[in-house]
Order: C-alpha cells, then sequence, then structure tokens
C-alpha cells in the first residue's frame, strides 16, 4: 500500500490554456494533449472541452475489473493543474492493492479562484437557506465536465456505478462535497481532508475568505473583503448538504492543530447528521514529536478505503493479528502500520487488499472517531453517537465571532450570516 501521495509533475500550462475541441471525451494523445498530462502503463487520459477551457480525466482501472466484476471507483480531485496519475502514483499503487478504479480530475491553466484554484464553484460562492445549493448548468462553468465523467463511469461496464466516491483535501475537499451534494444520486460518499463546511461570521477562517465574502468581492478586494464588502447574503460554503432521499457516508478529517479546518469538520459532521447523512468525524490529535497540521493523516489511501468501506472491510481476526503485527514492530506506529499491510496475506485471517478497520487504522493514528450511525467501513456494528458530536480538541477557537473572533477577518458592524428557512424536501411517492 501506498505511502503520502507524489504525483507526477504534468507540463506546465500555457500561459493561455487552450479553448476549442472535443465536448465529448476523446482519448489523450501528444497531438491532442493541450495542456492534459497524458498518462501511460496503464493510465488512460481523456480530454474534453465541456466548456471554454480544456478539461481532462485520468483513469486507472485495477486488474481483474470486468463487466462481471465491476470495480468501485475513486475520483480524486484537485484545482490546482490538471491533476496527472502515473503508474507510480501513490493513488494508482492503492488502487492496485485495493481494488477500485482510480481516477482524478482537475482544470487547465485560468486559475481564476482563491489561492490560483482552477474549478469553479457554483454560483459566485453564495450559499444560504434561499439557494442552499446551487446545482444546474448555469451555476458552474464545471457541470458539464462533471456530468461527463459520471456519464463515463456509467457507460463503462467494468466500473461499478453505485459505488462512486469522492476525495479531497483542503480547498479539493470542498469542491469534492459539492460534487458529492450535488450529484448525491450518483455518488456514495467523499473524504474531506483538512476541510468540511465553512460558515458566515464562524471561525475558522478559510484562506480565500469564502463564507465571509462572494467570489467577485475577494476577487477585487482581496483578504481586506471582510471589511470592504462583506457577505451579508451568505450563510455556508461551498453549500449546505441537503441530499434528501440520497444519502451521503462523508469522512471528515482534521487534526486539531490545523487552523485552517479545525471546527469546519466539526461543522459540516452537524450539517451531514442534520440531513440524514452518514457522518464519520476523525479528530486526530498532533502527534507524538510534533506534525499534523494541515495535512492528510498518515497511511492515508487505507483511511480513505477503510472509512468509506470502498471495499470490504478486514475481518475480525485479521484485525486481531494485525494489530499484534503492529505492537511487535520496532518503529513508529503509522511505519508499523505500512509494514504490517504490505504483509498483511500472512496474517491469520487477513486476506491482501481487504479494507482496514477502525480498530487497525488507530495503530497508525488514533483519532477521536464520532460515528453517527456506528458505521465505518462495511462493519456497521460500532458505537453510534446521537445528539450533538463532541467539540474537537482545536487549538485554536473556533464559533461565532462573538465567542471566537477572528483576526483575519473583522466585517462592519451589524454584519452577519443570512438567516431564513430552507426549502423542504420533495414529497416522495410512498413516504
Amino acid at each position: 500500500p501506498p505511502p503520502s501521495p507524489t504525483a507526477p509533475s504534468p507540463t506546465p500550462p500555457s500561459p493561455t490554456p487552450p479553448t476549442g475541441g472535443p465536448t465529448d471525451m476523446e482519448l489523450c494523445t501528444s497531438a491532442n494533449r493541450g495542456d492534459c498530462w497524458c498518462g501511460s502503463n496503464g493510465v488512460d487520459t481523456y480530454i474534453m472541452y465541456p466548456d471554454v477551457f480544456q478539461r481532462c480525466l485520468h483513469t486507472y482501472l485495477p486488474p481483474g475489473a470486468s463487466e462481471t466484476n465491476p470495480a468501485p471507483v475513486l475520483i480524486s480531485v484537485s484545482g490546482y493543474g490538471t491533476h496527472g496519475m502515473s503508474a507510480t502514483s501513490n493513488i494508482v499503487k492503492a488502487a492496485e492493492y485495493y481494488g477500485f478504479a482510480a481516477m482524478s480530475i482537475g482544470a487547465t491553466g485560468q486559475g481564476d479562484g482563491a489561492g490560483g484554484f482552477g474549478l469553479e464553484f457554483p454560483n459566485g460562492g453564495v450559499a444560504n437557506p434561499s439557494v442552499y445549493k446551487s446545482c444546474g448548468a448555469e451555476d458552474s462553468r464545471e457541470w458539464a465536465y462533471i456530468e461527463t465523467v459520471l456519464d463515463f463511469i456509467k457507460n463503462d461496464p467494468s466500473l461499478d456505478e453505485s459505488k462512486v466516491y469522492l476525495e479531497g483535501f483542503s480547498q479539493n475537499s470542498m469542491f469534492a462535497a459539492y460534487i458529492a451534494v450535488c450529484w448525491a444520486d450518483r455518488i456514495a460518499g467523499l473524504w474531506q481532508g483538512g476541510s468540511g463546511l465553512a460558515k458566515t461570521f464562524h471561525t475558522p477562517i478559510v484562506p480565500g475568505k469564502q463564507a465571509q465574502c462572494s467570489f467577485d468581492a475577494y476577487d477585487m478586494n482581496g483578504n481586506t473583503c471582510c471589511e470592504t464588502d462583506f457577505c451579508n447574503e451568505c450563510t455556508w460554503w461551498p453549500l449546505y448538504p441537503r441530499t434528501c432521499e440520497h444519502k451521503l457516508v462523508d469522512c471528515i478529517a482534521a487534526y486539531t492543530n490545523d487552523n485552517i479546518a479545525c471546527g469546519s469538520d466539526w461543522y459540516m459532521y452537524e450539517a451531514m447528521v442534520a440531513e440524514g447523512n452518514d457522518a464519520r468525524l476523525l479528530s486526530f490529535p498532533v502527534p507524538e514529536g510534533g506534525g499534523g497540521g494541515h495535512q492528510n493523516p498518515k497511511n492515508q489511501y487505507a483511511w480513505m478505503t477503510g472509512c468509506l468501506g470502498i471495499v470490504d472491510s478486514c475481518s475480525a481476526e485479521c484485525e486481531v493479528s494485525f494489530g499484534q503485527c503492529v505492537d511487535d514492530y520496532v518503529g513508529s506506529s503509522s511505519d508499523a502500520f505500512a509494514a504490517c499491510e504490505a504483509n498483511i496475506s500472512v496474517l491469520g485471517g487477513c486476506v491482501a487488499g481487504c479494507a482496514p478497520t477502525l480498530a487497525m487504522l488507530s495503530k497508525s493514528e488514533e483519532p477521536v472517531a464520532t460515528l453517527s450511525e456506528g458505521k465505518f467501513g462495511t462493519a456497521s456494528d460500532l458505537p453510534a453517537h446521537s445528539g450533538t458530536a463532541p467539540q474537537p480538541a482545536c487549538q485554536s477557537a473556533f464559533g461565532d465571532f462573538t465567542v471566537a473572533p477572528s483576526n483575519s477577518c473583522t466585517p462592519p458592524e451589524g454584519s452577519g450570516a443570512k438567516a431564513g428557512i430552507m426549502e423542504e424536501c420533495p414529497a416522495i411517492d410512498g413516504m
């Protein structure tokens, strides 16, 4: 199983992104690649022009995937470049080991979002009770791109369209949340590393001031937008996760010394649970000796696969023998986890490629885990938390500005989040 991810460096995008080309997917070649990095050695790349700008889709299909044995899919999101994959990328190594199909989506060179983010969030970054999610073609230039990617999965019989998952880190996971909520009828779950839900007039403040400022306000005023053009029409960012009859699994992970994310993870957990979704909050303490901060946990693809249940969880017998293996290892706990998983086939009751259980993963790093439905992976017999989740022990206080004010966002007196009543979910026949 792979360690932390290292993606290949794509060819730097051209100063002006290529425009014009096929609206449907076309296999990437040296002749048509534009700004996309064409995959090889088992990785196929497709290009398209769903809007004005070029978009790429990188794909890897694990051995054994077929019409009679369709593979689950994990889509990795990155708005910082084209997000190329190679046979040596850690997501591909994880896909080969666990048996899921890996895909990655990204943007070409316009980078007009916060921090140079190239994928466009919907509705100019404004979400409130009246417009709690903006899921139409007119709301984001990426709508056709996402539709095309999901149709690609649907039309490939070797892929299991009922088991499509998303993962992202920081702003990328916010975009993953947009996709998951807007296409909840086609997405099974998502991993949100180093993020959650941003709330207006609440800390923590995300780097692009989203939820405090609209996209246009930040674009015009930068970091002073809170003082000059605070978004009194905003309530959340990127959206509120009302998915109605389509329920999601959301694994939300952050370190307690992640000053960008800690607190927003709790907001998203509470919102997901309020909407009947299966939320799994993983609050990681600062590792002994330091570390943590704004990053995914060690052995991140094991955590993603294990928490989401992309493949079947390891057995109870395997959990015991694996734990003994880690306890006997000399070295760091995260290294011990990786070493024992690399040799898992010789451990009692274990099958190579099974998804690690929470107990197994906690041998790598032990988070405070709050499970709204008592589920982790494909196991459903863990303690379920009812009521408000315990707040993460964040190193920086979080909450309403009146309780936990921000040093980087000081809106004018009288400012605040937009309140209101959200539209009810439509009635379902027979319910």
